[in-house]
């Protein structure tokens, strides 16, 4: 298949999260990724292997690895004189290099997006950090719980009479995986149009930033200091998680009056539609207590597939909220081909997670699964840059690659 990106080669020095989910993004579209690392690095990697025992025995397995799918992996020493040089090679067969080191290692290296423009005027050269190229905190290091605690999104995460909570996942090095992937794009457009390439500069901080829906503008326009709410909307307490008999379920009874006077026939409280207290999404705000109370009494009696089914069928957005398992055996997850099963030479058949990029004549594909430390070895220095197999002894020999 002749996928969206199938000519463009990326040369990704992404480790961790925030990258590698980028240009995660970039292979499944067909992107030639071209994963380099270190062997120290590459071990680390593998020794992180999702555990698991087959047969009785313990065993990691970085095959499941999901954001490295699709990739090439080679390994390349970069703190050796020959390391940097074919680099170097490797860069002017590549269309884009992608980076989250800390802000300056890659200058100190010689490989900085001046000294690669040297080498290729038209690169692309994408970077993630925490927060950003310039400004007072971007040489210190950071992380997506920094970058939450920065941004106000932990103020808002949690319940009132709790502390400020994290997000369950790093959710920023996502933010900033998938706008660095839009801003890649964004560029090699560009540089059609004009030749020039460019240098991308992502936020792990900013990513988040711009995710806060507008509590920024909420207080730079209207004054409004927001914090933790728990598990009721900022708009309103008709739409939030409520108890069931057997776990919970998430309902927006509040996404407008409609809906709400919907919710109120389904319960048998129709007079609460007639209430001015309840009958207005303003007036329900001034009885978010209230409101979830009656929420809570009607869903505390039933199953989450009762409440849902009855929601969902009488117009009501509902959902349940599921476990880690009962969301790969959700039946949309299923039908949206969000868990895919690979075969791997060593570790057999594998579930993993699935491309959300759902394109109808160029959709992402998982091809295959993530590669070992210089698994690639051969065909990108031998194939793609034409060297030897010998050169590859003496290198491997000299700690090179």
């Amino acid at each position: 298949m002749n996928q969206a990106l199938s000519d463009v080669t990326v040369l990704d020095l992404g480790q961790v999260i925030a990258m590698p989910f980028c240009t995660m993004l970039l292979a499944d579209m067909g992107a030639r990724v071209i994963k380099v690392e270190s062997r120290e690095r590459g071990r680390e990697r593998v020794s992180l292997g999702i555990k698991r025992k087959r047969n009785g025995v313990e065993e990691r397995v970085p095959a499941a690895q999901y954001r490295d799918r699709n990739k090439l992996g080679i390994t390349l020493e970069l703190k050796t004189p020959r390391g940097i040089e074919l680099f170097k090679e490797l860069v002017r067969h590549s269309d884009v290099v992608t980076e989250n080191f800390s802000v300056g290692t890659l200058e100190r290296l010689g490989l900085g997006y001046d000294d690669l423009k040297r080498e290729k005027p038209d690169i692309i050269y994408a970077s993630i950090t925490a927060f950003g190229q310039h400004g007072p905190y971007a040489t210190q290091r950071g992380y997506d719980m920094l970058a939450q605690a920065i941004s106000g999104y932990m103020s808002i995460t949690g319940f009132p009479e709790h502390p400020p909570t994290r997000s369950g996942q790093s959710i920023s090095d996502y933010y900033a995986g998938m706008l660095c992937a839009f801003s890649i794009v964004s560029a090699l457009h560009y540089r059609q149009r004009t030749g020039h390439g460019q240098r991308i500069d992502l936020a792990l901080l900013d990513s988040l930033l711009i995710a806060l829906d507008n509590l920024g503008e909420r207080y730079t326009v209207g004054g409004e200091l927001l914090t933790r709410a728990g598990n009721v909307s900022f708009g309103g307490s008709s739409s939030g998680v409520y108890p069931t008999t057997d776990g919970h379920v998430a309902i927006a009874a509040g996404a407008s009056d409609a809906v709400w006077r919907r919710f109120c026939e389904i319960i048998g409280r129709s007079d609460l539609t007639r209430d001015a207290g309840f009958a207005t999404a303003a007036a329900r705000r001034d009885r978010r207590d209230q409101v979830a109370a009656i929420i809570q009494g009607w869903t505390s009696a039933r199953s989450k597939a009762e409440v849902v089914k009855t929601l969902a069928t009488g117009g009501v957005p509902a959902a349940p909220v599921n476990n880690v398992a009962e969301m790969i055996g959700d039946p949309q997850v299923q039908a949206r081909e969000m868990f895919v099963e690979l075969d791997h030479p060593t570790y057999g058949r594998l579930k993993t997670t699935g491309t959300p990029l759902k394109l109808s004549e160029t959709p992402g594909r998982v091809k295959w699964l993530a590669p070992n430390p210089g698994e690639h070895n051969e065909e990108v220095f031998v194939g793609l840059l034409g060297h030897s197999r010998d050169d590859l002894a003496q290198w491997r020999a000299e700690g090179v690659i």
